[in-house]
């Protein structure tokens, strides 16, 4: 039996008090900016070895209309497989990404856990970051690796 594959909430809130992504004063708060913004993160998780990328809804469509429903802005659902494996990598690629950018708050969820990761880093959020990553981490050498399937 592998490891238990984890799903990992994300948040981007580009709204950063008077000074926004595009540090023109304009982008932060734009739902569509926001949106634009996701992609560029998910052309970038798309790179990684995920189990899926959703997007998270925000409740069912009003009557009458034939949509899906509306889905919350900035928001995604990663599937990790390994237990977690994946995490560090998954965190790494988003400290990068917004590092890049100079600006904005991403929020990663598991489950009732919670982290904030910013532009900024100092040893404080350092600490709390690698608690969290030890909170979801492999349970070390008694789990079993991922079962290889041949010939399906």
């Amino acid at each position: 039996m592998g490891a238990q594959d984890i799903t990992v909430g994300l948040v981007l809130d580009l709204q950063d008090g008077d000074r926004d992504a595009r540090g023109d004063g304009y982008g932060g708060g734009d739902p569509e900016f926001v949106e634009e913004e996701l992609q560029y993160l998910v052309a970038e998780l798309d790179q990684l070895d995920v189990t899926g990328i959703g997007r998270v809804p925000s409740g069912p469509a009003p009557d009458g209309t034939r949509g899906e429903g509306a889905v919350e802005v900035g928001a995604l659902l990663i599937g990790l497989g390994g237990g977690g494996a994946l995490l560090p990598v998954l965190v790494g690629l988003v400290q990068d990404w917004l590092s890049r950018r100079r600006s904005g708050t991403i929020r990663l969820r598991i489950g009732e856990d919670e982290i904030e990761l910013t532009a900024t880093t100092d040893e404080m959020r350092q600490r709390a970051l690698d608690d969290f990553l030890r909170r979801h981490s492999d349970p070390g050498p008694a789990a079993e690796p991922p079962a290889v399937r041949r010939g399906e």
